[in-house]
């Protein structure tokens, strides 16, 4: 995660919007409670190099505590989150300040989240093709902290994301700011480019965060059967849209197929797990 962190600092010493500081939040501190040596040493790089970059640390886990403890610990009016596997093209804070500043009643701004694959395997592939990352449009009902710009008025009037729900409190909070009266505003020059996952374990950690996130928010009555119902309605549409490929096309399917089967696998061993009395991941 260092280097991705290096990455992603370089993109954002090369904005074109002027004034702004950096806070990175280390989820995952050193033993005594402090920024770890490795995150710390990269920060002072940039913040030498003249990026207005500081660290804090997190110690509780998950990233919706991340963000809200960045919030706390920065001090501008608008605030925007990214990842720190993410890639913020040249263009983008400028991008969102923008769409900010010309809409009427804005309450979150985001943009495209341009995934690349990390290889040319079949788990970088699949997730080229199904990736909820890579539909974040104008279109959508809410969006993505990959790429997001909100004011700090508006997060402590509809509240922080909430931490409880594991995955999917990005949604939580834009349907929250929907709520309230405010406007999605998409800014579509405001790109962010993502990596794909590029190991099995990697994809299959992110599904089982998401049924524990879907698992939260679903009611408790006949949570089970709702969660599995939407695990295999998910997985059949996807490996009926494999199977119906056109031989023509690049993608090696047959590995595609593999790697539904074991998601799916994995989503129904979560659910079971969850309904036996489970916490969430992480």
């Amino acid at each position: 995660m260092e280097e991705e962190l290096r990455h992603c600092l370089e993109c954002l010493a090369k904005q074109t919007y002027g004034d702004f500081e950096v806070v990175v939040v280390d989820n995952e501190p050193s033993a005594d409670g402090g920024v770890s040596s490795g995150v710390r040493a990269i920060i002072s790089e940039f913040a030498d190099a003249g990026l207005r970059v500081h660290g804090i640390e997190c110690c509780q886990p998950g990233s919706y505590h991340a963000r809200n403890a960045g919030v706390l610990n920065s001090h501008s009016e608008l605030i925007a989150f990214t990842d720190a596997d993410c890639q913020p093209l040249p263009e983008w804070l400028e991008a969102a300040v923008e769409a900010w500043d010309t809409n009427a009643h804005p309450g979150v701004v985001s943009g495209p989240v341009a995934l690349y694959p990390a290889d040319g395997g079949p788990i970088s592939l699949y997730e080229m093709r199904f990736s909820y990352l890579g539909f974040v449009s104008d279109r959508s009902d809410s969006f993505v902290t990959a790429n997001w710009l909100i004011s700090r008025e508006i997060f402590v009037a509809v509240g922080a994301f909430d931490a409880s729900l594991r995955s999917g409190a990005d949604a939580d909070l834009s349907r929250r700011i929907n709520a309230a009266g405010h406007r999605r505003i998409y800014a579509p020059n405001a790109i962010v480019r993502h990596p794909t996952r590029a190991t099995l374990e990697e994809l299959l950690r992110k599904h089982r965060r998401t049924i524990g996130g879907a698992w939260n928010r679903t009611p408790r009555h006949l949570r089970t059967l709702r969660v599995l119902r939407h695990v295999l309605k998910r997985g059949w549409s996807r490996y009926r849209d494999l199977r119906q490929s056109r031989s023509g096309e690049t993608e090696p399917v047959a590995g595609l197929v593999r790697v539904q089967r074991a998601i799916t696998a994995a989503e129904i061993r979560e659910t079971i797990r969850l309904a036996c009395g489970g916490e969430p991941e992480r």
